[in-house]
């Protein structure tokens, strides 16, 4: 059963929040401990519609969300109203328990919502840089990409998916953390989470029974066609236009972490403007972390292609035939000298903590309680001793690793069309047919606190768009701007709805973008019955977008997206989303 945890948060707080933590490893650079979660927010048995959350959030006096940190993924809630909280308790407990998804709903959030996301992500060129490290690195304390990438996480299938949930999202892996200034209500927690523990119990064996039964043939024969995709998405990168560049890496102890941060700036003029070196501050299964250091003098391969599995035996076989013997020099020399100005270092080995500061206060002291108590984020506490010295930084500072870079692969083939094309079509045939069935369409937390429902809980538009929306007026309500991208052509149809969802992006390229739109006042009288409808949150369920909503920002009230794929009539559906819902 689940641990818990009671942190007294004083008199003068009024916030309670409750976190989950679970520990959940990385699956290589697969993501699907990233699929997982947000699966997890999808829906359960007891919370059928795809949109609770979403509701939720911008309707009632509650935050819900997840956040994962070093191996460890944390499910959290937080409100002032008690009895809010431990119904959203109740839906985030549900949601983790739950193992039974639909093939058409996987295919939404993995290959359109995630996908998105991470396309939103690697259009950032340091993160796309330290992605394309990721993916060609083979030392032994390679990171495993918890997230998973554009070419990776259309490789996941709901066999894998229902496997991963059901190893470690069970009770026995989930401890509760509650930070209230009640102990009434921790015993209430306490009362919420073992009652639905223990009927998870009692039901395991005969809904394994069925899941087998229903989904054996077919998971396998998806299993097989994912495999045979991810087998053809060994992603080439062709030589006679590309460059390819060298890696050298450090990997040190965590406990070096902050000493190191203070150096950053020093290492990266050592290292020569003209070089790129970063330090990667994530920590590794072996908890260490890297400093990277990425030569910008690259030097040209001619009439080759070379594959990502071909990469690291470039290290090993050609280095003589690729590098000349002065890059070879000037190559040694760099490392050289980079390893003696860290050995010059006088780094004291410090502890770091958790970073929470984006994190609600509950929340963020639920977190570094829970790190504290296990020592989650870190190593064990005799490692930690032998890992503090000095001849362990030493040895970390004159022992470097060498790979090579090339560009980011195209993540083309990682997404697959004709899969999301025909989940569209089913969702979208689903909703239809559930329109009878009102019980599958009426979120019930915001059912349940109807009175409650007031814009004032709306939150604040992320900081991303703020620039999107000081842009705006009361005659230019709606704004966006692309996402600059490296991606390859990637088109695909949305199915007709009610509000007619805007049309697919251009073959040019794959588009997506953010944007605003500028709610008027005499829109904003029928918002509250516009955002409780799950058509409203349709582009969001679908996989179109990564994210949608409403937000305040200065005096205003703003309709938003990111990372949206089906932009050019958005405006459009904004206009008629607000008189239509009403």
């Amino acid at each position: 059963m689940s641990e818990f945890h009671f942190i007294d948060a004083g008199s003068g707080s009024k916030v309670h929040s409750v976190v989950f933590a679970l520990k959940t490893p990385a699956a290589g650079h697969t993501g699907l401990s990233h699929l997982a979660e947000h699966m997890s927010f999808r829906r359960s048995h007891q919370y059928p519609t795809a949109h609770e959350l979403f509701t939720a959030n911008t309707l009632l006096p509650v935050t819900i969300n997840a956040t994962t940190l070093a191996e460890y993924t944390f499910f959290f809630a937080s409100s002032e109203k008690a009895n809010v909280l431990l119904d959203a308790v109740n839906y985030l407990y549900c949601g983790l328990l739950n193992r039974d998804y639909g093939t058409d709903e996987v295919t939404l959030e993995r290959d359109g919502v995630i996908f998105n996301e991470l396309a939103m992500l690697e259009a950032n060129s340091d993160y796309a840089l330290n992605a394309a490290i990721r993916l060609t690195d083979t030392n032994k304390n390679a990171y495993q990409h918890a997230g998973g990438f554009t070419q990776t996480i259309g490789s996941n299938s709901i066999q894998a998916l229902q496997d991963y949930k059901r190893q470690w999202y069970q009770p026995s892996n989930i401890t509760t953390l509650v930070y209230s200034n009640s102990v009434q209500f921790f015993e209430q927690c306490k009362e919420v989470v073992t009652a639905l523990s223990e009927k998870a119990a009692l039901s395991e064996e005969s809904t394994l029974n069925r899941n087998a039964a229903l989904s054996q043939h077919a998971s396998q024969r998806e299993h097989s066609h994912l495999d045979k995709e991810a087998s053809l998405d060994a992603q080439t990168t062709k030589g006679e236009n590309e460059s390819i560049r060298h890696v050298l890496t450090w990997w040190f102890p965590r406990c070096f972490l902050n000493g190191l941060q203070q150096q950053e700036a020093t290492l990266s003029t050592v290292a020569g403007l003209e070089n790129t070196l970063f330090i990667d501050p994530e920590i590794n299964q072996q908890g260490n972390f890297a400093i990277r250091l990425v030569t910008n003098e690259a030097m040209k391969e001619v009439a080759s292609e070379l594959s990502i599995e071909a990469l690291p035996k470039l290290s090993q076989n050609l280095t003589h035939k690729l590098v000349s013997d002065d890059y070879d020099k000037r190559l040694r020399q760099l490392k050289h000298v980079v390893s003696a100005c860290l050995a010059s270092f006088d780094i004291r080995p410090s502890k770091p903590t958790p970073d929470t500061d984006k994190h609600a206060e509950g929340v963020g002291a639920a977190i570094r309680y829970f790190a504290q108590l296990t020592d989650a984020l870190g190593s064990n506490e005799g490692a930690a001793k032998d890992c503090a010295t000095k001849s362990a930084y030493l040895a970390s500072a004159n022992k470097v690793s060498h790979s090579y870079l090339g560009a980011l692969p195209s993540p083309e083939k990682s997404v697959a069309r004709e899969r999301i094309r025909k989940a569209r079509k089913g969702f979208s045939a689903q909703a239809s047919a559930s329109n009878s069935e009102q019980s599958r369409l009426i979120p019930r937390l915001t059912s349940k606190y109807r009175h409650f429902i007031a814009l004032e809980h709306l939150p604040a538009l992320p900081r991303l768009l703020r620039p999107l929306a000081n842009n705006t007026t009361n005659l230019k309500r709606f704004n966006a701007e692309h996402i600059a991208s490296h991606f390859t052509p990637f088109s695909i149809q949305s199915p007709s709805t009610t509000l007619e969802s805007a049309s697919p992006n251009s073959a040019s390229g794959y588009l997506a973008s953010h944007w605003v739109y500028r709610i008027a006042f005499y829109q904003q009288s029928r918002l509250q019955a516009v955002l409780a409808h799950h058509r409203f949150w349709q582009p969001r369920t679908s996989g179109e977008c990564y994210a949608l909503g409403a937000a305040t920002y200065e005096n205003n009230l703003f309709l938003f997206g990111a990372s949206d794929t089906n932009i050019t009539e958005r405006e459009n559906w904004c206009h008629k989303v607000l008189s239509i819902l009403s």
